[in-house]
């Protein structure tokens, strides 16, 4: 009697499981936001209007906070609003030492960077996938934080030259 190959009982769950990536929601993913200017703010801010990706309709301010600040840091400013574009405080890639500086600095040291969080401009939008698209106005003091990261050497100061 020939033996039935078991693992074709176990393919098509495999299969199944592996799916398409499109199935993993935005909400689940870290860093989930999209930035985008609002206007000109203060001498030495940025605002801006994070939509960030959460699981329910009650998403903390903090996280919004958090994600325009790592904006600030890693993606840049786009232009809009009467503002141009800026870029980004740090360019290329992070080393390790850097990595371990924002984990801990990601935890609660981004808080004396952030001037506001305008809890009326919030918008929440439902979206197809398991989730929400929440939207705030955030005011970002970047000339402090990028003295501050100046200061932990992970950007060059501006007056080292080329």
């Amino acid at each position: 009697m020939k033996k039935f190959p078991f693992f074709l009982l176990i393919l098509p769950f495999l299969l199944y499981s592996c799916g398409p990536a499109s199935r993993v929601s935005k909400a689940d993913r870290p860093w989930s936001y999209e930035v985008e200017s609002i206007g000109v703010g203060a001498e030495g801010t940025y605002v801006l209007r994070v939509w960030s990706y959460y699981r329910t309709p009650k998403m903390p301010e903090d996280v919004a906070g958090r994600n325009a600040v790592h904006a600030v840091i890693f993606k840049g400013v786009p232009a809009g609003g009467g503002a141009s574009a800026q870029p980004a405080l740090v360019t290329g890639g992070v080393p390790a030492s850097d990595s371990l500086f924002f984990d801990s600095f990601f935890t609660g040291d981004y808080r004396r960077y952030i001037n506001s969080v305008a809890t009326g401009s919030r918008q929440v939008i439902k979206t197809r996938r398991n989730g929400y698209r929440i939207g705030y106005a955030v005011s970002v003091a970047k000339d402090e934080l990028r003295k501050y990261l100046e200061s932990q050497g992970v950007v060059k100061p501006l007056s080292s030259g080329f």
